[in-house]
């Protein structure tokens, strides 16, 4: 077999094609770093720049009333030190975590079932449709949305009139400025982004494996239980991620709806976020109050952690 020599045109042909390949990667490198670039520079100008600059300012100190750059562990240390006393940083924690993971709770609870029925039960021509009417509260204002709740909940509401006409109670419930009032203006604003992160997983489990299932013999429940749900584990673990980070976070339900301090099974205590909010209301001092809320992303960042932990493939 005769070998190509050097100025052979198949190999100058070889030579073409490996440079432009190389040409090619170099190229669709490039294209793909300038196309993450918008999303880099978003996260770090409005996400990862000002979390920095709150836990910087966590360790400064006051003097005559002005914050002033250092670093000192004693705002943390008078935080921890009162921690379950007077101010009850660490009550309204609790009280956090128990609102935070109840609705979290309820919100895949509610919403795995109209995931289920937008897959299974809609004809798929139809599924967008109801995919968008599904996620439409989502567009409207969650300020409006609360002061509508409060409309609907409050002794002379909508909710109370009702009942008390139709002779279901004798007294007006009282659900504003408590926490269940807190819950359901937080499960309204998580309700359309559960119901898309469930139904996108649900409508990727491959059909055959149900099919599979049913044609051996196993009955609706089994086939829930032991295909079903386990296949759709990753959605309901990230569902339960997005509803701790928000629940957690949320101001505005636990103030317009909760009343600051609403009761609850753990008394009348305030969010943490809430109890944030009030201290940069009340105080100049700006360096404690970032503390506090480190402490708040950190306790999220944990959950949060334990959650991606959760979502690895499980190794056999």
């Amino acid at each position: 077999m005769k070998l190509p020599t050097r100025s052979s045109p198949d190999l100058q042909r070889h030579r073409l094609g490996w440079r432009l390949g190389r040409i090619s990667d170099g190229l669709g490198s490039r294209i793909k770093y300038v196309a993450l670039a918008p999303a880099l520079l978003y996260d770090g100008l409005f996400f990862l720049l000002p979390l920095i600059f709150l836990l910087w300012i966590g360790f400064w100190s006051v003097e005559n009333y002005r914050a002033v750059p250092g670093f000192s562990l004693d705002n943390y240390s008078d935080i921890f030190q009162q921690i379950w006393g007077r101010s009850r940083y660490g009550w309204a924690m609790l009280q956090t975590l128990w609102v935070a993971s109840t609705t979290t709770v309820l919100a895949i609870a509610l919403c795995y079932p109209i995931a289920l029925a937008l897959v299974f039960l809609v004809p798929q021509r139809y599924q967008r449709l109801a995919l968008l009417l599904a996620i439409a509260p989502f567009w409207s204002s969650y300020i409006l949305r609360l002061y509508a709740w409060q409309t609907i909940l409050n002794r002379n509401g909508l909710l109370n009139t009702s009942l008390l006409k139709l002779g279901i109670i004798q007294e007006p419930l009282q659900i504003v400025f408590t926490q269940v009032a807190t819950r359901i203006g937080i499960l309204h604003y998580l309700a359309p982004i559960v119901i898309l992160i469930l139904y996108l997983v649900i409508r990727n489990i491959d059909p055959s494996l149900i099919e599979a299932s049913r044609n051996l013999g196993a009955t609706l429940g089994q086939t829930f239980w032991r295909v079903l749900l386990p296949l759709s584990r990753l959605g309901i673990i990230y569902s339960a991620l997005f509803g701790i980070i928000i629940s957690a976070g949320d101001v505005l339900s636990g103030i317009i709806l909760g009343g600051g301090a609403g009761r609850s099974i753990l008394g009348p205590l305030p969010l943490f976020s809430t109890m944030v909010l009030n201290e940069y209301a009340s105080s100049t001092n700006l360096p404690r109050t970032s503390a506090l809320a480190t402490l708040l992303v950190v306790v999220v960042l944990v959950l949060v952690l334990l959650g991606l932990r959760l979502a690895e493939p499980q190794r056999s």
